[in-house]
């Protein structure tokens, strides 16, 4: 058997074989393929890039196809060479993951489908289908139920949420994708298919027996992985076999489908923006964390986020501080609705914040409101990142996606904001206070910008590590920040989890 090469980064499957034979046989078909560099270019240049402007997608052979057999079929020919190919979402990620370096690419576009199981919270979903459309989904076929994970992009497609078990603002209740999937489906590079559901295969004592993968070991770390953690590959003791494919970035194989789990819709949820003080932010993050009350999220754009969106959009903002505190608390009834209100003009008052400085509501248009708000920052970024590249096509958005304990983030965020000025380009800080997960996004205008902020990037990453964080809590590595990974873990562990990828690889 031919050894697969583990790939270097980002959503990327061995192997490729010949190309021109994929779309042959009745069992082979491929509803839609295109080869050849220049056609790809011409009819469907959208799969040569993603979220994060990244420069330099190119493949030779694109398909699309519309089921599992099909994608299987597509894989099995592919594996037969060592020719990358990358999987290709919805492309909403903004670590380079679905931008191909060559090779080719197994698109998900029309891997669709949304079907109810035997169990009443539970949906099985093919991979091509977003979290809009599961949404508009659930809320017509399961009403009083909702998928808790709430990426900031709707857009995003499942099987993309999987591979990177994306999390967002609801996380802080919620947890990410991980802990709402109860079964998947997989195509191993060879094309076998997998059924993988949670509690069947179990690592014990770092070992676990498949059928098919064989006696697969664990890496063992050197340290304990953060608790919210998007690099390298998931590891932690005891843990089930469907978590390792969860979350690993399309390295292990397609996940072509999943059993989704719903949770209850809660009786209301009340939605705040509270613009304050940077002092008066913290004090009040602190008592939104330790108060009774069911908190969903809690959220932080700072110094100078509203400027910018003053800037480049038509929105005006209270003057009262230049910080905002975003947060959602659930309430279970109409007394619980009074008591919301009531905890939370006292938490106000303690914090010096007039009621005035406050957005918010009960109600679900107050509720689209504040997430337009939240949503709108990284939109704008995204939207003038694309117009600076459109110039100069080397420049794509530098952000960073580190986390350290919530206790140590206003240290940790004092020393992201030093190495931010002492670089000198245009930065934004937003993002998860509640889980110490903040997001720098740096701008640059030029080359010269753009190197000094992948070296701030770096630092910021290099601070996180040192407090036991990580450097990447939800986004994924992709190709970006592939050189990330020699910061976090050792040769000996990066080398361990290359070996597993390697042995499932080659199944």
């Amino acid at each position: 058997m031919k050894k697969v090469p583990s790939s270097a980064s980002g959503l990327v499957l061995p192997v490729l074989s010949r190309m021109g034979n994929v779309l042959t046989g009745a069992e082979r078909k491929i509803v839609k393929a295109i080869h050849g560099t220049n056609s790809i270019i011409d009819e469907h240049p959208e799969i040569l890039r993603d979220e994060s402007s990244m420069a330099g997608g190119n493949c030779q052979c694109a398909a699309w196809p519309e089921s599992t057999e099909e994608a299987s079929s597509f894989l099995a020919e592919c594996h037969a060479d060592c020719v990358p190919v990358t999987i290709s979402g919805a492309r909403t990620g903004i670590a380079g993951g679905a931008v191909p370096m060559g090779g080719a690419v197994l698109s998900t576009d029309r891997l669709k489908g949304i079907a109810a199981s035997s169990l009443w919270n539970i949906l099985t979903v093919k991979a091509g289908e977003s979290l809009d459309s599961l949404r508009e989904y659930t809320d017509r076929e399961r009403p009083g139920l909702f998928y808790p994970p709430d990426p900031t992009e709707t857009t995003a497609s499942i099987g993309g949420t999987a591979a990177t078990d994306a999390s967002g603002a609801a996380s802080y209740m919620y947890g990410s994708t991980r802990k709402w999937i109860s079964r998947i489906e997989a195509v191993l590079p060879s094309g076998t298919v997998l059924n993988i559901s949670r509690g069947e295969y179990a690592f014990k004592d770092g070992t676990v027996s498949h059928p098919v993968l064989g006696e697969l070991v664990l890496p063992a770390l050197e340290k304990p992985a953060p608790p919210k953690n998007a690099a390298g590959l998931f590891i932690t003791p005891d843990m089930d076999l469907i978590d390792l494919f969860i979350g690993s970035e399309g390295k292990l194989g397609l996940i072509s489908e999943a059993d989704l789990i719903l949770h209850r819709k809660p009786y209301a949820v009340a939605a705040f923006a509270i613009f304050c003080t940077e002092d008066q932010f913290w004090a009040l993050r602190n008592d939104l964390m330790n108060t009774s009350l069911p908190v969903r999220e809690i959220e932080a754009m700072a110094h100078p986020c509203l400027c910018f969106l003053e800037k480049y959009s038509s929105m005006s903002f209270p003057s009262s501080g230049k910080w905002v505190l975003l947060t959602a608390i659930e309430a279970s009834c109409e007394e619980d609705l009074d008591r919301v209100l009531e905890t939370l003009s006292l938490l106000l008052e303690e914090a010096g914040i007039h009621p005035d400085n406050t957005w918010g509501g009960f109600d679900e248009q107050e509720r689209k409101r504040l997430k337009h708000f939240r949503h709108l920052l990284p939109e704008t970024v995204n939207r003038l990142i694309s117009g600076i590249a459109a110039g100069n096509s080397s420049i794509h958005k530098i952000s960073t996606d580190t986390a350290v304990t919530p206790l140590q983030l206003p240290y940790y965020y004092g020393e992201m904001r030093q190495i931010l000025e002492e670089s000198g380009v245009e930065h934004l800080v937003f993002g998860h206070a509640g889980q110490g997960h903040l997001h720098a996004n740096l701008i640059p205008y030029d080359n010269d910008q753009l190197r000094r902020a992948e070296l701030a990037a770096e630092l910021i990453a290099e601070k996180a590590v040192k407090l036991a964080g990580t450097v990447s809590a939800e986004h994924g590595i992709g190709k970006l920040k592939y050189n990330l990974l020699n910061k976090m873990y050792s040769r000996t562990e990066l080398n361990a989890m290359n070996l597993l990828v390697e042995a499932i690889a080659n199944r």
